[in-house]
């Protein structure tokens, strides 16, 4: 299993950050995704499901993101989700603001990826965590990129 967990300070107030994850921004924070549509969407949010279709390499890649945890509170926000990757991996992600001030927030991002099966597992101990860092650092330098224009 790969985790992870990283911290940023984005320059935004609490409210624009979140917005940086909203459904149609995130093909801007994930080039490789497609194709995201809403299958249910649950009161409370807790539960909702999406059809995601990722680029990976030459291969299309879809599966059924849930939406595991869900709070949105004025000076806490916070957002997980769960996958099953090819049958291959399953990944869990948590995105947590938290308000500093009236300018800027602070983002964790922590997450986890298991093998699903003996593949899955093998896959991950010849490599997964440096392929896994490119891909958390990639993703948080998009989200700083998007909170930078929204500062513009």
């Amino acid at each position: 299993m790969v985790t992870w967990h990283e911290e940023k300070i984005l320059d935004v107030p609490i409210e624009e950050a979140w917005h940086i994850f909203d459904h149609d921004r995130l093909q801007r924070l994930i080039p490789g995704v497609v194709q995201h549509e809403v299958i249910e969407r649950k009161p409370g949010v807790v539960g909702s499901t999406y059809r995601q279709t990722y680029m990976q390499g030459n291969r299309l890649e879809t599966y059924i993101v849930t939406d595991l945890a869900y709070t949105n509170q004025p000076d806490f926000k916070q957002n997980t989700i769960g996958f099953t990757l090819a049958k291959i991996f399953k990944l869990e992600m948590t995105f947590t603001l938290k308000r500093l001030d009236e300018t800027s927030c602070q983002l964790i991002y922590t997450g986890k990826n298991e093998g699903a099966n003996f593949v899955g597992r093998s896959l991950l101990s010849l490599g997964g965590e440096r392929e896994t860092e490119k891909i958390v650092q990639g993703l948080l330098r998009r989200v700083e990129e998007e909170a930078g224009q929204l500062r513009a």
